[in-house]
């Protein structure tokens, strides 16, 4: 089974692994009837028992859920299995020729359970299979979640934000290095990989400073309004903006002592 969009490579082994568990719990079990082949149809399990799994022989399977399509499942994977078990699980069709090797739940339910080590089997496929979907909505939530960033370069000497202006972006340096000014003065570098501009974004303040390009810089730009929403979907963003922002009070800390 795959999905349409690309795959990362931990979605391409659980796949990888359901194949090949597949191939372990079905090896001593034969079909409960002659093979079935379909030229193209809506919904392959129409007119079909809801206790009957299929095994792909040949060709491709789609499975559709709200009339999108989800999983395409390829020769040797079983499908069927959350229907068998009254559970709602979508639509599977085809476009083209299909063969399907049609199977019993209740005998393959008595199988895998005839041993310990089928069982184990049997376990680890339902995980396997539980997460390779609970990977594939994790990307496809990355997938629709696109914020209007912006990707802006900056000559050194430039001026990225500026003191006194209202919080509505925050910032990452990709590429180069800045300084924090404030009246003038400097107070802080930031580097390649920072996050910045995020503080006066939370506490709807303006601009406390400034950030000046100190060589020339690719900076990428999000608007306040999706910031949050990139965290939630890149939770990873804020304990890296959490470390920041506790670096920089540690810096301060240090300042104060020095002159005092």
């Amino acid at each position: 089974m795959h999905l349409l969009t690309k795959q990362s490579d931990h979605i391409i082994d659980l796949a990888i692994k359901c194949r090949g568990l597949t191939d372990v719990l079905l090896e001593n079990i034969l079909p409960c009837a002659p093979p079935l082949e379909f030229n193209a149809s809506s919904d392959i399990f129409t007119d079909q028992p809801t206790t009957k799994l299929f095994r792909i022989a040949e060709g491709q399977v789609f499975h559709s859920v709200r009339n999108k399509i989800v999983t395409v499942f390829d020769e040797g994977d079983l499908i069927g299995l959350a229907r068998a078990l009254n559970l709602n699980e979508g639509v599977f069709s085809c476009n083209s020729t299909v063969v399907l090797l049609p199977y019993q739940r209740d005998e393959l339910i008595v199988h895998v359970n005839a041993n310990t080590k089928l069982q184990k089997n049997w376990a680890y496929y339902l995980t396997c299979t539980f997460s390779f979907y609970q990977q594939a909505l994790a990307q496809e939530l990355r997938t629709e979640f696109r914020p209007h960033a912006g990707f802006l370069h900056f000559n050194a000497g430039d001026t990225i934000i500026q003191q006194g202006d209202t919080a509505d972006r925050v910032y990452t340096l990709l590429e180069g290095n800045a300084d924090a000014v404030c009246d003038g003065k400097k107070v802080g570098d930031i580097h390649t990989g920072e996050i910045f501009g995020a503080l006066a974004v939370f506490t709807r303040q303006l601009r406390i400073a400034s950030v000046i390009a100190a060589s020339d810089c690719m900076v990428l730009a999000v608007r306040k309004e999706e910031f949050a929403d990139l965290i939630d979907y890149q939770p990873q963003i804020c304990m890296r903006l959490i470390e920041e922002m506790a670096e920089k009070i540690n810096q301060l800390n240090n300042q104060l002592l020095t002159k005092a």
